[in-house]
């Protein structure tokens, strides 16, 4: 057990492997994307204060 322990790995990399650089510049939506996601986010906030809405009227 202890033998196991104090070998080392048979292949070490001696430098990181080189690919494509990642971009992490900010994307530039068009109009109609921003107009998408915009109408996503009021969906999603009504279905949040429909869902409490409901919650108060049937429980409270």
């Amino acid at each position: 057990m202890q033998e196991n322990l104090l070998k080392s790995p048979g292949t070490i990399e001696s430098s990181p492997k080189t690919g494509p650089e990642i971009d992490y510049s900010p994307k530039t939506y068009t109009l109609l994307e921003q107009i998408v996601s915009g109408a996503k986010m009021i969906a999603v906030g009504g279905i949040i204060v429909a869902i409490l809405w409901g919650l108060q009227k049937y429980l409270g």
